[in-house]
C-alpha cells in the first residue's frame, strides 16, 4: 500500500499518517523530518544547507534523492505512506519515475484532507506548543494545564498562517487535478473525530470497516 497524503496547514495530517500507518503497517515518510533529520546528522549537502538555513525552499532532485534513499528500506517492503510530498506537479512526475525505477511500483491512493480555511485558521492561531514537554495543546479544544510554558510559534501567528495556507493554495492548484484525472484523488472531509475522519478515509480507499477500531 503506498498512500500519498495532502493537505493544507492544520488540516490534521500527522494525527491521520499515524492512524494510517498503523493501519496497514507502513511506515509514515515525512520529507519535512527528513529533511530535519538530515540536516541535525550533517548528511545534508552544504548548499541544500544552506537554502534551508535561508528559509528556501529546496530543489525537487535534493528531496526525491532523500525519499530514494527511505523507500528502499527494510521497513518499506510493504509500502509506505508520504506525508507533506509531492507539492507540485514535477515533484509528482519525478515521484512516479522514482516508483518506476524501484520495481514498477505505482500509488495506490491519494488523500486530500478538506477542511474549510476559517477553521483552518482557527486550529493554527491557537494552538500553542508546551515549551518543556514539546506537547501541542490548543487554547480552545484542548486546553493546556496549568502551569504550562507555553509557546505560540511564529508560523502560527495569523499573520503567518494566512501566508503559509495562500502558499499551499498555490502550489497545489495544479497537483489536485493531476491526481483526479490519474483516478487516484480521494477527497476527505477532515473536520470531526480522528477515528471518523480515518474512517472516511478507508472507506473512501476501498478499505472500510476499521476506522473506529
Amino acid at each position: 500500500m503506498i498512500l500519498v497524503l495532502v493537505g493544507p496547514p492544520g488540516a490534521g495530517k500527522g494525527t491521520q499518517a499515524k492512524l494510517l500507518c498503523a493501519r496497514f503497517g507502513i511506515p509514515q515518510i515525512s520529507t519535512g523530518d527528513m529533511l530535519r533529520e538530515a540536516k541535525r546528522s550533517g548528511t545534508l549537502e552544504k548548499r541544500y544547507l544552506d537554502i534551508m538555513d535561508s528559509g528556501g525552499l529546496l530543489p525537487d532532485e535534493a528531496v526525491i534523492g532523500l525519499i530514494a534513499r527511505r523507500t528502499v528500506e527494510p521497513d518499506c517492503s510493504n509500502g509506505f505512506l508520504l506525508d507533506g510530498f509531492p507539492r507540485t506537479v514535477p515533484q509528482a512526475d519525478a515521484l512516479d519515475e522514482l516508483l518506476a525505477s524501484q520495481g514498477g511500483t505505482r500509488i495506490d491512493a491519494v488523500i486530500q484532507l478538506d477542511v474549510a480555511r476559517p477553521l483552518l485558521e482557527e486550529r493554527l492561531i491557537h494552538r500553542r506548543t508546551d515549551k518543556r514537554s514539546g506537547q501541542i495543546y490548543h487554547l480552545v479544544y484542548n486546553p493546556p494545564p496549568p502551569g504550562a510554558e507555553l509557546e505560540h510559534r511564529a508560523d502560527d501567528r495569523p499573520e503567518a498562517v494566512a501566508k503559509r495556507l495562500d502558499a499551499y493554495e498555490a502550489m497545489t492548484a495544479a497537483l489536485l487535478p493531476f491526481y483526479e484525472q490519474k483516478k487516484l484523488l480521494h477527497r476527505v472531509d477532515g473536520v470531526g473525530k480522528p477515528e471518523d475522519v480515518t474512517h472516511r478515509v478507508l472507506s473512501a480507499i476501498g478499505r472500510p470497516g476499521s476506522g473506529g477500531e
